[in-house]
């Protein structure tokens, strides 16, 4: 008996781990708390090993029951790793390639380099003259200083809510990079090519290395978040391939990768090196508005010179907008001439035939009057907003601070306005304000997820971080010139992007906020964690006493942990009948609540009872934690009587037995292990456990009350506002708390006899409380008035 019950301890702690991760998992997809997948991977595994060690520690106590359960868990841990994989990857020549060799071998060049080159050769468009230094450079880089362990290990301590996190992170990775060897391979194949390229120029020519990382330029623009050295001599390629595969690293870079979704062996990093273009203007076309509402106008951005102060953000550059359908007369135009314009308008819609999407070009004219083209990638159109009034201020909660600027990403924010300089550095933007910049720098992008929007003195549209802001859905309102000054750090102020104008106060309509995993949900991070929570979290199996109660019927690692925890406590009780020595046996309590409670004696628990039946009154209890407990559960300020009805997946006789299983029915029933001082109650309320195990001593040092609450009927936001509930009374009562989305883990130690009785009638209080509170909580607010109500009824 006493191998049997520390099992069933064994596997209640690896059910407490597994419940804890499962919660962990849960909160990063409805709570859009995007960590890297090296972290996700990691989270995985060590919540599968703890599934793994339930089905051990369940075959420990009932060898050969369920033969075939261990089999279920190999087949949903396969598919669940399968999802979380990285992709195979290749680490063989060639190390280098021509640009027109990498045409449409994006998994070889990346997308940058590849849709450049199809440029060249499928539609006969002028581009630079270069080569690429391969992704499986990349890779090989990485496998022959032996970086990947270490790499995700840096990666797995990225905490992606704290900038600096990313900052430090950051240092650390590319420090490996630029710390590692290159082998000779790598070395002499880039020297190779760069010793043919110079015989196509009469003098030798300066080269501009950019990043063309797969993944890049593609659903994912990666815009501005890698480096690009310009006016790059040949004899120092090598050094520049070496920085620019590190920036593959930056923070800017980690940030939206992560974001995104994408694995960092998805993201293996080619290299372009292509001649310097001597531009007199350079610039940027859209083939397409990116804000939807006039999807076939062109639109022509363009600056002096290189187009990187454009594209950076640092400047307002000249701008001019196309009708499709019309002769266009352009006014003003200090840059570019009439014949430029439509010529750069025929070549963009051709460039959109093509490839039959909206795009974005970059493109240099020479100081000879010759177009080249830089690069093409996807345009991303930002969806119309089609909620009736939702761009309208409420005019009465605020005034009109300016309507200036241009929207570069639509949408409507309101918070705390963070004006960055000398006193306010970027890294320090609280969750939630509206960003307020000089320069819209593509470095910002590492805190973009934190804010609620941006408004810049500086900008373009067509500039790298605006581009990402319309990804992230990050409202942008840039260009506002002077108008910054009439910002005030700190200030509430309501930013309306689609109109251009700012208020003071909180002038949004109030609207439900729509769920991160709802309006990013095409993004891969959250089509990735959806799927193996597809595998994880589903519970199919509900009733114990169904004939389909098998692990045949098993459909997830959910069910698995359910299955097994129900069947140890079967396995448990069924020994207490039949063991000897301490134990007395199972015993059902007779009690006038709408609970089933099973009751298993390890030693003085129960009073000695001489014949009768298998029930027991609670006068027969010995357990001071239990009565303890009990004394909580039965306080006249909870409600067990009540009938209120609540929708609960259809499973109306919990709802109206107020949350908990019928007296007839043993399919929530609760079970208790007892000792005098000890007791491990696991007591089911509908679809939300608890789990509380608790010891009280005349020996203080060996006192604790341990306590897990988890899961519930309601929606997810519900079932936190409740932790929220539970938190902030166990806070009070002296717990160190921990909550995790919809779970909750507390601990209260060393603390005298008498203390730990009070403690305990108060957690006993708060079960009976809180059934169905997941169902009826709304916001915090309401939260608190609960919180107030319970320590009034204390009284």
């Amino acid at each position: 008996m006493r191998s049997t019950y520390e099992s069933f301890q064994e596997l209640l702690e690896y059910d407490g781990r597994t419940h804890e991760e499962m919660a962990e998992l849960e909160a990063l997809y409805y709570l859009g708390i995007k960590e890297d997948f090296s972290s996700i991977r990691k989270r995985y595994e060590s919540f599968s090993a703890n599934v793994l060690g339930m089905v051990d520690s369940l075959e420990k106590m009932a060898p050969g029951a369920h033969v075939t359960l261990r089999s279920y868990y190999k087949k949903f841990d396969f598919y669940s790793k399968f999802l979380l994989a990285p992709p195979q990857l290749n680490s063989s020549p060639p190390f280098v390639c021509s640009l027109q060799e990498g045409a449409g071998r994006d998994d070889l060049v990346g997308g940058k380099a590849s849709q450049l080159a199809t440029l060249s050769s499928e539609l006969n468009l002028p581009t630079p003259k270069g080569f690429v230094i391969t992704a499986n450079s990349f890779n090989y880089f990485m496998a022959y200083n032996d970086l990947r362990r270490p790499v995700d290990d840096i990666l797995c301590s990225i905490k992606s809510v704290n900038p600096q996190s990313l900052v430090k992170a950051s240092a650390k990775l590319v420090d490996l990079i630029m710390e590692g060897d290159i082998p000779a391979e790598i070395s002499e194949a880039i020297t190779a090519s760069w010793k043919k390229f110079p015989a196509e120029f009469e003098n030798d020519p300066l080269v501009a290395v950019r990043s063309s990382c797969l993944s890049e330029d593609g659903a994912c623009s990666f815009a501005g978040q890698y480096l690009t050295l310009l006016n790059v001599a040949g004899d120092t390629i090598v050094d520049a391939w070496l920085k620019v595969i590190s920036s593959k690293y930056s923070p800017e870079a980690l940030a939206y990768r992560i974001h995104s979704g994408l694995g960092d062996e998805e993201t293996a990093m080619a290299v372009l090196v292509l001649e310097m273009v001597d531009a007199k203007a350079s610039g940027v076309l859209y083939t397409a508005e990116p804000s939807g509402k006039k999807q076939k106008d062109i639109s022509v951005h363009v600056v002096r010179g290189q187009g990187d102060a454009l594209v950076s953000g640092r400047v307002i550059p000249e701008s001019y907008a196309m009708k499709d359908s019309e002769e266009n007369e352009y006014k003003n135009t200090q840059i570019l001439s009439h014949s430029e314009l439509a010529h750069l308008q025929k070549q963009g819609k051709r460039i959109a035939e093509y490839f039959e999407s909206p795009r974005d070009v970059e493109w240099s004219i020479t100081r000879e009057g010759r177009l080249i083209f830089l690069q093409s990638r996807p345009l991303g159109i930002q969806e119309t907003m089609v909620v009736a009034n939702t761009a309208k201020p409420l005019a009465h909660k605020g005034r009109l601070l300016f309507k200036a600027g241009v929207t570069a990403a639509m949408g409507q924010a309101c918070g705390l306005a963070y004006v960055v300089d000398s006193e306010h550095p970027l890294e320090n933007v609280p969750q939630g304000a509206i960003l307020v910049l000089r320069e819209t720098l593509p470095s910002a992008v590492r805190i973009l997820k934190q804010v609620g929007g941006v408004v810049a003195e500086l900008g373009s549209v067509a500039g790298h971080f605006s581009t990402v802001c319309r990804e992230f859905g990050v409202p942008l309102l840039l260009a506002i010139g002077d108008s910054i000054n009439k910002i005030k750090h700190d200030d509430e102020i309501s930013l309306f992007a689609d109109i251009q104008e700012l208020w003071q106060g909180n002038c949004l309509s109030e609207e439900k906020p729509v769920p991160l995993h709802e309006t990013q949900a095409a993004l891969p991070y959250f089509r990735r964690l959806h799927g193996l929570l597809g595998f994880v979290t589903p519970l199919n199996l509900l009733d114990p006493e169904a004939k389909s109660f098998v692990p045949e019927s098993c459909r997830s690692l959910h069910d698995i942990i359910r299955f097994s925890h129900e069947q140890a406590v079967r396995t448990m009780f069924s020994l207490g009948d039949r063991g000897s020595g301490r134990s007395k046996g199972k015993r059902r309590l007779r009690t006038d609540l709408p609970l089933d409670v099973f009751l298993l004696d390890v030693g003085g628990g129960l009073q000695e009872k001489k014949g009768g039946g298998k029930d027991i009154h609670v006068a027969e209890i010995s357990s001071t934690p239990f009565l303890s407990l009990w004394l909580g559960l039965t306080h006249p300020s909870v409600e067990w009587g009540e009938r209120s009805h609540f929708d609960w997946k259809s499973f109306d006789e919990i709802a109206l037995a107020g949350g908990v299983a019928s007296k007839d029915s043993s399919e929530f029933a609760s079970f208790a292990v007892l000792g005098s001082n000890y007791v491990n109650l696991n007591m089911r309320f509908g679809y939300h456990f608890t789990l509380v195990d608790a010891m009280c001593d005349q020996d203080m040092a060996k006192n604790y009350c341990q306590l897990r609450f988890a899961g519930g009927g309601g929606d997810f936001s519900g079932r936190s506002l409740r932790i929220d509930y539970v938190t902030a009374i166990l806070s009070e009562s002296g717990f160190q708390v921990t909550p995790r989305g919809d779970l909750l883990d507390a601990r209260l130690q060393q603390i005298p006899r008498e203390v730990m009785e009070q403690k305990l009638q108060i957690v006993g209080r708060l079960l009976g409380v809180t059934k169905l509170m997941d169902m009826r909580l709304k916001d915090k607010d309401m939260v608190e008035e609960q919180v107030k109500l319970f320590w009034e009824a204390a009284h």
